[in-house]
């Protein structure tokens, strides 16, 4: 996966934490994001290969994220993770365009795929 870059809408600090360990074990480079503007900075300055929300936070609803992060990062592939009780959350981003939405627990077990993609 090497040179590829992530974009992360994910403010939780603990997850952060694993998933800047997988983007460096597989020589990825990770970028964050707490905003929606902050994203559409990043996507444009960055042009990320991948791009994903934690759907369970406020921040980043799935339409608005998914409608800004297209126009910011066309060519990006948008992933949107919830916990698995969020039926809503995850329903929503799909009807939005995002192109993977998973649980939270699936996200984690699918990390390495979710990077090399």
């Amino acid at each position: 996966m090497s040179g590829k870059i992530a974009l992360g809408l994910v403010k939780d600090l603990f997850f952060r934490s694993k998933l800047d360990a997988a983007a460096e074990s597989l020589g990825a480079e990770l970028l964050y994001a707490s905003s929606l503007a902050a994203a559409e900075s990043q996507c444009v300055a960055r042009r990320p290969d991948v791009v994903f929300a934690d759907l369970s936070d406020a921040a980043f609803p799935a339409a608005e994220t998914a409608a800004r992060v297209r126009v910011a990062a066309p060519e990006a592939r948008i992933v949107g993770f919830a916990s698995h009780v969020d039926l809503k959350a995850l329903k929503a981003a799909r009807e939005a365009g995002f192109d993977l939405t998973l649980s939270r627990s699936e996200f984690t077990a699918r990390l390495a795929e979710i990077f090399s993609t």
